[in-house]
């Protein structure tokens, strides 16, 4: 066994904090799909044909208890097949985490401060259709900008900004359900269709 490294905490607390009408929330299962693009064969033409393909990358299941959440489970994939399992239970101030692998095959357990899993973003309720412009210097001096936008419900609609040394133009489209929390989201990378993110509810 070995101490668990929770490289999903970012992940839920965005997801945790991009809901409204919290109190309403029972659960929710978010999906996170990689998008592919593969050429089907086409009889008498040279024009290629390309079908969309879509692959499961992540799952989170959260359940929620007045507004407050009680428990979340995360499943990563490699490929289609399950590679690992995370359990965590929240109280006011601890996270208790098990690892699974294999789907049975028991890892390790850890508990961590809830902290990093419910802090809302800075200037969280300030932020409805804001451009924020940060401009920094990294480890060689460089001087560097990244560009965030919102929307009028507070989800980035634009995040240009550099990864792994690289810039990218990250752009986001949500459709919505009646209580204002997106259903859909379709994540593009320098115009490129990427990532697409699906979240279903159960309301009271």
């Amino acid at each position: 066994m070995w101490d668990i490294i929770d490289i999903y905490s970012i992940h839920i607390s965005r997801l945790f904090n991009s809901l409204h009408n919290k109190e309403l929330i029972q659960g929710l299962i978010a999906q996170t799909f990689t998008i592919g693009r593969k050429e089907i064969s086409k009889w008498y033409s040279s024009n290629k044909a390309m079908e969309e393909t879509r692959t499961i990358k992540l799952e989170h299941k959260l359940l929620l208890s007045n507004g407050r959440m009680i428990k979340c489970d995360t499943i990563s994939y490699y490929g289609n097949n399950l590679s690992k399992l995370l359990v965590r239970e929240f109280d006011s101030t601890y996270t208790h985490i098990k690892e699974y692998r294999n789907q049975v095959e028991f890892s390790g357990s850890a508990t961590k401060n809830v902290a990093p899993y419910i802090e809302p973003e800075e200037n969280k309720g300030q932020l409805a259709g804001r451009t924020i412009i940060s401009n920094w210097e990294d480890d060689k001096g460089i001087k560097k900008q990244t560009i965030i936008k919102y929307n009028d419900l507070e989800h980035i609609v634009l995040c240009d900004a550099w990864w792994n040394g690289k810039r990218i133009k990250k752009e986001f489209e949500y459709q919505y359900d009646s209580h204002n929390n997106w259903i859909e989201c379709k994540e593009y990378h320098d115009g490129n269709y990427v990532n697409l993110h699906l979240c279903q509810y159960k309301y009271k």
